[in-house]
């Protein structure tokens, strides 16, 4: 079996809502949240992720950027794949995604937004969420929020018991 790393990111922290024509979507992050996403990709590139790695991103301003600020950390990681149904998507659609990653793919990074992407790292962290090493995410999924979960299954069979929670990182 081979070793796989599923990796759920919120967003940093994005600017307010825009009252323009193009509205929620082309939300910016501040620069508080660049300085977030670049910590966590800092934090990431010492994990050694195994390859190759898929990265699925929202269409958002705001993923994009978080996306930029993270893989800036990580020299060999592939370019974001923009995934117009991660905008708005729900519980079953994340989990549409992830199992429908090549088997290929050893590290699959999705970033999105809340409630979803939250309630997806809750749903597969299960009673890991009782340690503290998991602390952080009892109150809510905080922007540039990511959890690390270990598994040696398919992407077609990843399930709250198939996965691991290992560790969450917070910038």
């Amino acid at each position: 079996m081979t070793e796989r790393l599923l990796l759920i990111l919120r967003h940093a922290e994005a600017g307010p809502h825009l009252y323009s024509g193009s509205g929620d979507i082309e939300r910016p992050l501040t620069p508080m949240g660049h300085q977030q996403a670049a910590r966590i990709g800092a934090q990431l590139a010492k994990l050694e992720l195994p390859g190759p790695v898929h990265v699925l991103c929202s269409p958002a301003r705001r993923t994009q950027e978080t996306a930029e600020g993270v893989l800036s950390a990580l020299p060999d990681a592939a370019a974001p794949q923009l995934e117009k149904n991660l905008y708005g998507a729900g519980l079953d659609t994340l989990y549409g995604f992830i199992h429908a990653t090549p088997e290929d793919i050893r590290t699959l990074l999705l970033i999105g937004h809340n409630p979803a992407i939250g309630t997806l790292a809750h749903d597969l962290a299960g009673p890991a969420l009782q340690s503290d090493t998991f602390a952080a995410l009892r109150h809510g999924y905080a922007p540039a929020t990511l959890t690390v979960f270990q598994t040696q299954e398919d992407w077609i069979n990843i399930r709250p018991s198939t996965v691991k929670a290992s560790q969450v990182l917070i910038p």
